[in-house]
């Protein structure tokens, strides 16, 4: 082989090795830029189910649950009538929640100020917010509701969902056929329903008393006085809770039931009820004890709520 031929293969060879080197290089970097991509969206995907469980669809359920409360307590003080206690309450709100209707009647305050309360509307939202960061959000069924309670100053709402996200090219792709979410939502929202419905039996004006929890750092006295004027509420077992206020079961205690106090300034006590709004109402005065306060005459509350405020000592066993 001459001289000529040698430097032309050995020339041939080192450009066919560069060649191939950069189809490699090419190839690798175009895989790992796939693979980079499809992490990518795996993360994102991840990052936002996470945020759609924890964050966004139990603020769904939030925001339309707190307007159907609402608009359940406005449909006792427009009636003049508890919810029929033998009606559920999750049929109630899947109706109200779903449709922001409530016995064929629109309720307004899921559509208040221009604004739509309803779960398919909510829900749409969310996929509006996915959409701006290059996700596809879709939902189909969402199932019957679930209202109750855990706590005395909470109201628990959950559903099941049926929802998909997918990347926009559809290549990452994961299904939630039957998701549970739950939403707990504070009392403070609304307004009493016993203090609206009792005040008209009594024929006094209906009360918009909203539930505030009391919280003092030393119940005694003066924390009672606090309470009675400012109408806050302190949990209790013996009371009725949220639920059932709704529907009027002020005889019924829960776990998870909430009392107030009635200002004896304003509501006469001649027959020594016990001042308990529940047991007021409902014209109990069984083993109460008179508890003399300047301003407040006929008070009278029950061995419960001497020991609460510091005004009666447990027996020790």
């Amino acid at each position: 082989m001459n001289k000529k031929s040698v430097i032309f293969t050995l020339i041939s060879t080192i450009l066919l090795s560069i060649i191939l080197l950069t189809f490699l290089i090419v190839s690798n970097n175009q895989s790992s830029i796939r693979t980079q991509t499809a992490n990518s969206e795996v993360q994102t995907l991840n990052a936002f189910i996470k945020a759609a469980n924890e964050e966004y669809i139990p603020k769904v359920i939030e925001l339309s649950g707190i307007q159907a409360t609402r608009s359940i307590v406005k449909y006792i003080e427009n009636t003049g009538a508890y919810l029929n206690p033998e009606t559920n309450p999750d049929i109630i709100y899947d109706a109200i929640m779903k449709d922001g209707y409530f016995l064929e009647t629109k309720q307004d305050l899921m559509f208040e100020e221009g604004y739509n309360y309803t779960l398919r509307y909510l829900f749409d939202e969310v996929g509006y917010l996915a959409n701006l960061t290059g996700i596809d959000f879709n939902y189909a069924n969402i199932n019957s509701i679930d209202v109750y309670q855990e706590e005395p100053f909470y109201l628990t709402i959950s559903l099941n969902v049926y929802y998909n996200i997918s990347s926009k090219d559809q290549d990452t792709f994961f299904y939630y056929p039957n998701q549970n979410v739950t939403a707990k939502i504070p009392l403070y929202n609304f307004r009493d329903p016993a203090r609206i419905i009792e005040n008209e039996n009594l024929g006094l004006a209906a009360r918009n008393v909203t539930i505030f929890e009391a919280k003092h750092q030393e119940w005694n006295e003066s924390a009672l006085i606090s309470d009675i004027e400012t109408i806050t509420y302190v949990a209790s077992t013996t009371a009725p809770s949220f639920l059932q206020r709704l529907t009027g079961q002020l005889s019924s205690p829960s776990p998870y039931g909430i009392a107030s106090f009635i200002n004896t300034r304003y509501y006469a006590n001649p027959n020594h009820y016990t001042t308990t709004d529940y047991y007021y109402f409902t014209e109990n005065s069984e083993d109460n004890q008179q508890v003399y306060l300047d301003d407040y005459p006929d008070f009278y509350l029950t061995g419960e709520y001497l020991i609460m405020y510091g005004l009666l000592f447990p027996i020790q066993g």
